[in-house]
């Protein structure tokens, strides 16, 4: 569990790199959306389907950087990532995420924009 909004990331990086999608779906709200350049995934089932294809691909993901401000019980946090494809391709973007403290003090995601800014261009 994340007991602080910027914890997410790690977490979320660890259970990605154990293939743990049970672990992946812990870290977010049931009601959770996950905008990406292919549509958004709305709530757990579809978070499930599009996490678990990105497992299944293969694909290798490396978070450098971050930024998170939390006010109450919202936090904003944006993460620069790596990602490396199966065949070696490589894909760079910054994370747009908004997280919610949870009534046992946790914190979970409620917006979780992989592509973040890029979803204007």
């Amino acid at each position: 569990a994340a007991a602080r909004a910027k914890d997410l990331i790690g977490l979320f990086s660890e259970m990605f790199s154990k293939a743990d999608i049970k672990g992946l779906l812990d870290l977010y709200e049931d009601d959770a959306v996950f905008p990406t350049h292919h549509g958004t995934a709305n709530g757990i089932d579809q978070i499930r389907a599009v996490l678990q294809g990105y497992i299944d691909s293969g694909a290798k993901l490396v978070f450098t950087d971050q930024v998170a401000f939390e006010t109450g019980d919202l936090a904003l946090v944006q993460n620069a990532w790596t990602l490396t494809t199966a065949s070696g391709d490589m894909a760079t973007g910054v994370t747009v995420e908004i997280a919610r403290k949870q009534s046992d003090g946790n914190w979970k995601y409620v917006i979780d924009s992989p592509d973040g800014a890029a979803l204007l261009g």
